[in-house]
């Protein structure tokens, strides 16, 4: 049986370079389903994979307003995910062309100051380090 994998060991990238004090990331993979009937039946004629939508979140610490820059801006990032540590063999999720769609900001009077941010990627690929 595998050993499940425990997020304390996962990395995370924004170009190439590990962002500091992530708390969370979630990646998603949406895809829309063609769905055509024709008279006379109330089963579909067709049914087809359509459009695609790779989405991610992340939350973080905030330290300054960059990523809220970047969202203003429309900067395209690419962002590398590696669930289980970036050593050789383990699983990476590498997401291209990120826009980030939204940004937020979270004060907590009696805790860290968090931001989060969300967008959509151009292209989702999955390998290993």
């Amino acid at each position: 049986m595998a050993t499940p994998v425990l997020g304390r060991n996962a990395v995370v990238k924004k170009d190439g370079v590990e962002i500091g004090y992530a708390t969370g990331v979630t990646v998603s993979i949406d895809v829309d389903l063609i769905k055509e009937y024709q008279i006379g039946s109330d089963a579909p004629a067709i049914v087809a994979p359509g459009t695609k939508t790779y989405s991610v979140s992340i939350d973080k610490m905030f330290i300054d307003n960059a990523w809220a820059e970047q969202v203003k801006a429309g900067t395209e990032v690419s962002l590398e995910i590696a669930p289980a540590g970036a050593t050789t063999g383990k699983p990476k999720i590498t997401l291209n062309g990120v826009i980030f769609t939204g940004w937020e900001i979270s004060i907590d009077a009696e805790g860290v100051i968090m931001e989060s941010v969300e967008g959509e990627a151009k292209e989702i690929v999955f390998g290993t380090y």
